[in-house]
């Protein structure tokens, strides 16, 4: 039952200096051994700017990592821990045959939301759009569930009882750099979901708009919607929501427990 970290996106370093060590007591003591074999992967592939700041880690060094950790069959689930901005970069780096032939659980949020997509988009396989760094907060529960690898469903309010399909998005801004390449999901037949934390109003009815004329609404089953930390702060949840019920004509769920939070709830995509 081994979980191993990945980190596709922007560089961990502050956060295995300053949470990794919580992290890895609540998992080891819910019976979880913790693979952190991505500190030494990692090391030397740095990349700093002229004020010595690690902005980046080469995009091979993290896709190296992410197929290496799906090829070893000791292995359980991957935890991706990172987020940011940089995830897509390592999308045609991975070997997406080598994932399709190891099928193993998934998590990251955020900026992940470009990996959760892609993998069922390229495998048929599932991942959970889901901040395992919660854990801290909320306890090893959801790991249980995700090892499961049965389907988790968001709690949600709405007019009507949630269908019973498939859910794909996440993130609104990370979500959007699929558009237009290979890994952006097919949503017929299929729950929406979009979160957000720093796009106000008019950012996420744009985000939306472009969605919309990529096809992304067309027979869906219905648009959930997550914490919009900025506008939920603003107050200003009553125009998102009339935003997107105008701009994608879908039912709309809402789903409180999704997003930025520090106990945020997991959910299945694909």
């Amino acid at each position: 039952m081994t979980i191993a970290l990945a980190g596709c996106s922007n560089p961990p370093h502050t956060w295995l200096r300053d949470s990794l060590g919580a992290f890895r007591e609540v998992l080891e003591s819910a019976g979880y051994p913790l693979d952190t074999r991505m500190i030494e992967r990692f090391d030397g592939h740095e990349q700093r700017t002229r004020s010595a700041r690690i902005w980046r880690i080469s995009p091979h060094a993290r896709a190296d990592l992410l197929n290496e950790l799906y090829a070893d069959d000791d292995v359980r689930a991957i935890f991706d821990v990172t987020g940011g901005d940089l995830a897509n970069e390592v999308l045609d780096l991975i070997d997406w045959e080598l994932v399709r032939a190891n099928p193993k659980p998934f998590a990251g949020f955020s900026d992940l939301s470009t990996i959760v997509n892609a993998i069922p988009a390229m495998t048929g396989q599932q991942a959970v759009l889901w901040n395992p760094q919660t854990i801290t907060v909320r306890g090893a529960g959801d790991v249980a569930a995700i090892l499961s690898s049965e389907p988790i469903r968001p709690l949600s309010r709405g007019e009507h009882d949630l269908p019973d399909v498939p859910i794909v998005g996440g993130n609104i801004r990370c979500f959007a750099k699929l558009a237009g390449t290979r890994y952006w999901p097919d949503s017929a037949g299929r729950l929406v979901l979009l979160e957000a934390l720093g796009p106000g109003l008019e950012a996420s009815a744009s985000y939306m708009e472009q969605m919309r004329q990529l096809g992304l609404f067309d027979g869906a089953a219905g648009l959930l919607l997550g914490q919009f930390t900025s506008i939920d702060g603003d107050d200003d949840r009553k125009a998102l929501v009339d935003a997107a019920r105008e701009i994608t004509s879908l039912d709309i769920w809402e789903v409180p427990e999704i997003g930025h939070s520090r106990d945020t709830a997991p959910v299945t995509i694909g």
